[in-house]
């Protein structure tokens, strides 16, 4: 019997409930209880809510399940104002929980809320900028096909100049190239029946006008002047060529060397070999035509 006096005095001593419950870390203190209401069982309890909330805390370190430790604290203690006073916490617990997980839960979708609203005004940043840039090279190409269009009708206008000038300046360009064969015919059929002396200056060059150095003689000027439409309608080109290759050798105009002054030899021996390297050069350029 002694024993189950016990066991009814310690169910009696958990069955008075605490008028203030300490903190969830912070160890009861029993003198506190000495101002309140004088109860026999106030420290006991105020100690068995402090072992509760303790429980609380192991269930968090060790990861139980809180549905697991209510229902074991069901089968250590019957029903009674110990057991009402743990459910009222546990609820007030699970309530606390709830919350925290919903607040963290909140939190965590703001979150992610305020990082997608980034994301997506990030997305509209650059995709603006993408733009910016689209725009600003279509109108660089539009400013270049503008220029190009700009450049393209002044480069017609000019073009239809120059042809309407050379139309118009073409016949007396024809005459005077007319006028220079001419001349070039004539002056040689004089130098060849003569005997008289001839100078830089007096040799009929193939060029539209006489030059004053070797260096005025050119393949451009000679082909220009022998190939002229101008003149000789009755021969090709290579006939043409071949005829002034006939009468500019080398060798065959040594016999007139001796005709030249002294102080202009070394200028007419230097234009005879330009003349000369220059139609070899044109028959060479016709051949492969």
């Amino acid at each position: 019997m002694p024993h189950r006096t016990r066991s009814r005095e310690h169910h009696n001593l958990y069955s008075q409930t605490s008028q203030s419950v300490p903190s969830l870390h912070q160890k009861p203190d029993i003198q506190a209880g000495r101002g309140l209401k004088a109860t026999p069982w106030q420290p006991m309890a105020d100690t068995y809510a402090w072992v509760v909330e303790q429980e609380f805390v192991k269930l968090e370190v060790h990861g139980r399940n809180t549905e697991e430790w209510i229902r074991e604290q069901q089968k250590r203690f019957p029903d009674g104002p110990a057991r009402q006073e743990i459910g009222e916490r546990v609820r007030r617990r699970m309530w606390e929980d709830m919350m925290y997980r919903y607040e963290v839960e909140a939190e965590r979708w703001m979150r992610h809320e305020e990082e997608m609203r980034r994301a997506a005004a990030e997305r509209e940043r650059r995709k603006e900028k993408l733009i910016r840039e689209e725009l600003r090279r279509m109108e660089e190409r539009i400013r270049q096909q503008k220029e190009a269009a700009d450049r393209g009708r002044r480069e017609d206008a000019r073009r239809k100049r120059h042809e309407e000038q050379r139309y118009h300046e073409r016949p007396r360009s024809d005459k005077t190239l007319l006028d220079s064969w001419r001349r070039y015919e004539d002056q040689w059929k004089t130098i060849t029946s003569a005997s008289e002396h001839l100078t830089f200056a007096n040799i009929p060059w193939p060029l539209a006008s006489k030059p004053r150095s070797p260096e005025q003689i050119t393949l451009s000027a000679i082909a220009g002047f022998l190939l002229s439409s101008a003149h000789s309608h009755n021969l090709s080109r290579k006939d043409r060529i071949r005829n002034a290759q006939l009468r500019w050798h080398p060798d065959r105009f040594q016999r007139m060397m001796s005709r030249v002054n002294e102080g202009d030899k070394a200028l007419v021996a230097e234009g005879v070999g330009i003349v000369a390297r220059s139609l070899n050069e044109l028959m060479s350029r016709e051949k492969q035509r």
